[in-house]
């Protein structure tokens, strides 16, 4: 009998080259005390010369894997975002400080950083600064929903790349099955939710929900786990020196910021997600709609942690960002 081979998600590169490859946008430093340069690719179409609507696609892998370049990833996502350049969109793809570099809330800072980068510089890259919206699966997706809903919440904003002469608010957000209540998770079955890793953006992880939340807050010295945190968080002991890190959660969660005042969110989760719980988003989607928000969501019953949820959601998720922007 023939040996099966595994089942190996295709690679996804983008379909088309850049106009501006390798922008530098900040200079920053790494938690080890490197300096670092944080740079993006500019899709656009080579004859555009007005300003334009713009998507900032955030990558996702769990904080901790990808890369702005779209060379190794195998979400659809990008490649599809990258179509809309024939429509006159400019696609952005932007680096962040993994969680191996740098701790929360460095990321959050770095992508907001991104968006008021874009603002600065709009008439050298053809961008209308009042119609950029952000795209994200995952933990790209959790990144997305923070660069939307917590603009106005300036201990979030940071100072990556300067320009703080403007605001990292953007006009519309779609996100696909990101983590939105990281408090939540804490409560949840580590274990249960990232048993499947092969299934998901975090092919190469060898690693459990224990180590991804415990890394990207910092809680990270030797014998303390994810399961100490959910202690501390059910004994509510604010005095612990430990709290911070509860604190660090939920300043770091989409769902702490959601308001009437928030864009308008397209949510997107599969049914058999196996990493991150579907309740995040639904939780997030009931939390927008009791805040008389403008929030979509949309489910479909067969879909995993991608690499895609299929065409007809994808495709609304894309269609929901064209008629917003």
């Amino acid at each position: 009998m023939k040996k099966q081979l595994p089942k190996v998600k295709p690679l996804c590169p983008p379909g088309r080259s850049p106009r501006y490859e390798d922008v530098p946008f900040a200079e920053v430093t790494l938690d080890n005390g490197d300096p670092y340069t944080l740079k993006m690719d500019i899709y656009q179409d080579l004859n555009q010369k007005t300003p334009g609507p713009c998507i900032i696609y955030y990558f996702g892998g769990g904080w901790m894997y990808g890369e702005y370049k779209q060379v190794t990833q195998k979400a659809v996502y990008f490649r599809e975002l990258i179509r809309l350049v024939e429509q006159g969109f400019t696609v952005v793809s932007p680096a962040y400080r993994l969680a191996s570099q740098s701790v929360f809330p460095a990321c959050i800072h770095d992508c907001k950083g991104v968006v008021r980068f874009l603002k600065a510089n709009s008439k050298l890259y053809h961008i209308d600064p009042e119609r950029i919206g952000v795209l994200g699966n995952s933990a790209g997706g959790h990144l997305a929903a923070m660069v939307a809903m917590s603009a106005n919440c300036s201990e979030m904003e940071g100072d990556v790349g300067g320009n703080q002469e403007y605001t990292s608010a953007v006009r519309a957000a779609t996100i696909f099955y990101a983590p939105a209540d990281l408090v939540a998770l804490l409560r949840n079955d580590a274990n249960e939710a990232i048993k499947n890793l092969s299934s998901t953006e975090v092919d190469n992880a060898g690693k459990s929900m224990d180590n991804v939340i415990t890394e990207i807050l910092g809680y990270t010295e030797p014998g303390k786990s994810l399961i100490d945190l959910n202690q501390l968080l059910e004994s509510g002991d604010t005095e612990d020196l430990d709290w911070k890190y509860i604190e660090l959660a939920k300043r770091c969660s989409p769902i702490s910021y959601v308001s009437a005042n928030c864009p308008p969110m397209m949510i997107l989760h599969g049914g058999k997600d196996p990493l991150v719980p579907i309740d995040q988003s639904e939780s997030l989607y009931k939390a927008l709609v009791s805040s008389n928000a403008d929030a979509m969501y949309f489910s479909f019953s067969q879909a995993n942690h991608g690499p895609t949820m299929g065409d007809e959601a994808d495709q609304v998720a894309y269609q929901f960002l064209k008629n917003r922007l």
